[in-house]
């Protein structure tokens, strides 16, 4: 189709994918425009250096679904106008976005789903109403962008459309100018971190638990407070082996998180059928980093994990289990664990995509 103008719609401003996206469509001569939500608490935030981000609407956190959709449809109808009549695709990042701009526009889009939020609702007959709608949207679109092999397991199973690029979550190439020194482990004295947005009660509950039962191991979380912050600050106050650092710049505090760590957690809360089919980025940083990841049992992340030995799977849910997974760690293990990260090449977890910008040329 050419290079035509991309219109960006990002469903929130700050997040590195989105941004690391728009980046590499500008690195491949590309012309873009940039628009986006801002968060409420996270207003303020300053533009990338190589582009700008126009912001057309603030929402937040304690807002309905159904009331950020309608803050989307009236801060989209603007947007369009603007466009009408010039020769753009537009670019939806997330359902929501995409789900608001397709009541208001049929222009051509490309559409990329990193997560599948209406999963998560209560109510069976809208979640699969919703469904319907997010499978009819996939193959509407010009191009749909898929950060996980699984969400089109879920979806459409062996028949599979052919408008579908599956880009994986993997590191900025900035992280190969880096320094970074990894340390060896100590199999009395473990260091096992959280790295990215904390709130799932897997999560909280694998911190209680190395709180409560193992003093001689270290539990660390960097990033941003989604739930269980008070839980947290709780665990911080009573135990001195459980500590939260804030937030971190990514990619540029990531070598440096990783250095003091010896196995990292991904373990998000397989309750959720996001979480069954979701190839987090915690799997490749693990690669790049040569990090041993922990993560949730009966997910598609389990079955990679375990496939490639770079980790293992647990149901963080269960205290009993997180006891007997610790207990059982031996040093011989995480060693063979480290040889499968470090038989994988660092360039498997770098970023590049040349399949989805071959895919736009030959369309």
């Amino acid at each position: 189709m050419g290079k035509k103008k991309i219109v960006f719609v990002l469903n929130n401003i700050t997040l590195t994918r989105c941004l690391k996206r728009v980046g590499e469509f500008i690195d491949n001569g590309y012309d873009v425009d940039v628009y986006g939500f801002e968060k409420q608490g996270e207003e303020g935030y300053a533009s990338p250096a190589n582009f700008n981000i126009s912001v057309i609407g603030v929402f937040s956190r304690k807002q309905s679904y159904y009331e950020r959709l309608k803050v989307y449809y009236k801060s989209l109808k603007p947007l369009f106008r603007k466009y009408k009549g010039q020769d753009v695709i537009f670019y939806y990042f997330f359902f929501n976005i995409a789900f608001a701009a397709r009541l208001l526009c049929r222009r051509p889009f490309i559409y990329e789903e990193s997560d599948m939020p209406y999963t998560g609702l209560k109510n069976k007959l809208l979640r699969r109403w919703l469904g319907n709608i997010d499978k009819k949207m996939i193959k509407k679109s010009l191009l749909t962008v898929m950060t996980s092999e699984g969400f089109i397991d879920y979806h459409f199973g062996d028949d599979r459309p052919g408008n579908i690029v599956v880009v994986a979550n993997r590191v900025n190439p900035l992280m190969m100018n880096l320094p970074y020194q990894k340390h060896d482990f100590d199999i009395n004295h473990l260091s096992i971190a959280f790295v990215g947005g904390f709130r799932y009660n897997s999560v909280i509950n694998f911190a209680t638990t190395i709180a409560e039962h193992f003093p001689q191991h270290e539990f660390h979380a960097y990033g941003i407070i989604l739930e269980y912050g008070e839980e947290l600050k709780s665990l911080c106050d009573k135990y001195d082996n459980v500590h939260f650092h804030g937030k971190f710049r990514n990619p540029d505090d990531l070598p440096s998180i990783y250095e003091k760590i010896d196995l990292v957690l991904a373990s998000y809360d397989a309750t959720y059928i996001n979480a069954q089919y979701a190839e987090p980025n915690k799997m490749y940083e693990a690669i790049f980093f040569r990090t041993p990841i922990i993560v949730s049992s009966n997910t598609f992340l389990a079955k990679k994990v375990t496939k490639l030995g770079i980790g293992y799977h647990i149901n963080a849910l269960d205290k009993q289990e997180i006891i007997s997974f610790v207990n059982g760690l031996t040093a011989d293990d995480i060693n063979k664990k480290i040889q499968a990260l470090e038989a994988l090449p660092q360039e498997y977890a770098i970023n590049k995509n040349p399949e989805l910008f071959d895919y736009l040329q030959n369309y």
